[in-house]
C-alpha cells in the first residue's frame, strides 16, 4: 500500500501495519510484489514521478523482519521465480531489461545480478508485470504497448499476444488445471502523457487455449 506492509484480515476487512519500509520518503510507495516458494514476501517501491532511482527490493521474512535486496530502482515491478525457486527475475520498469538474480532458496539472498532479456520498446511499451510458467518461460506484460511476451528460460522471445486495450499492467495463472492466464488493465494513467483505453480500460481478461500451465503461488508464511 502507499504507506508500507499491512496485514489484511479477510473477514473483518481490519488492515494492520507490519512495516513502513521508506518512511522518508514521501514521493515513494510500495509497487509490486509476490510470495517466494518458501513463503517470503518479496515487494518492490517506486518514484510515483517516475523519474527519480530512489526505490528498492525487499524481503519480507515469516518472522516480519525486512531486508533490503537492491537498490536504485526507479518503478519496481514483475518479481518472479523459476520452477525450481533458483533464479529470481525483477524488472525496472523504465530501465529496458529484465534482471535475473541467482537466488538462494534457504535465506532468501539475491546475488549476481545479470540481464535476462532486453524489452522491446519501439511501441512505447515498458515492463509490468510478470509471472513464469511450469516450463520455465517468463510471460510478462508489456504495458503501454497492449501486448504480453513469453521468453524462454534462455531469454529469448517466443510467442507475443496482442492484447486490446494498451495498459496491460499484470497476469498470472489460474483455474482448475493452471492453463487460464489471467490479465489486468490499468483504469486511469499515472502519468498525463498516456491516453486511457476505451471501454475495457480497467477490465480483467482470461485467456485459454495457450497449451501451458502456471505454478500455484504461495501465500506468506506458507
Amino acid at each position: 500500500m502507499q504507506t508500507g506492509i499491512y496485514n489484511l484480515d479477510l473477514p473483518t476487512g481490519d488492515i494492520e501495519l507490519i512495516v513502513d519500509p521508506e518512511p522518508g520518503l514521501p514521493d515513494n510507495r510500495l509497487n509490486d510484489g509476490k510470495v517466494d516458494r518458501h513463503g517470503r514476501f518479496i515487494v518492490g517501491s517506486m518514484d510515483t514521478r517516475e523519474d527519480q532511482a530512489s526505490a528498492k527490493l525487499y524481503r519480507l521474512d515469516p518472522d516480519l523482519s525486512l531486508h533490503t535486496l537492491d537498490e536504485g530502482i526507479i518503478v519496481s515491478n514483475g518479481p518472479c521465480w523459476s520452477p525450481g525457486g533458483e533464479n529470481f527475475y525483477f524488472a525496472d520498469t523504465w530501465s529496458g531489461d529484465i534482471w535475473a538474480y541467482d537466488y538462494d532458496n534457504t535465506s532468501g539472498a539475491v546475488a549476481n545480478r545479470r540481464t535476462f532479456a532486453k524489452v522491446d520498446t519501439s511501441a512505447g511499451g515498458a515492463a509490468d508485470g510478470c509471472t513464469v510458467d511450469a516450463e520455465g518461460c517468463l510471460w510478462q506484460a508489456l504495458v503501454y504497448a497492449g501486448k504480453l511476451v513469453r521468453y524462454t528460460p534462455d531469454g529469448q522471445v517466443d510467442r507475443i499476444i496482442d492484447m486490446p486495450v494498451k495498459k496491460v499492467t499484470s497476469l498470472t495463472f489460474g483455474g482448475p488445471n493452471l492453463d487460464t492466464l489471467y490479465v489486468t488493465s490499468m483504469a486511469r494513467p499515472p502519468l498525463p502523457r498516456f491516453p486511457e483505453d476505451g471501454q475495457q480500460r480497467g477490465a480483467l481478461f482470461a485467456i485459454t487455449g495457450l497449451g501451458v500451465q502456471g505454478i500455484a503461488e504461495r501465500r506468506f508464511a506458507s
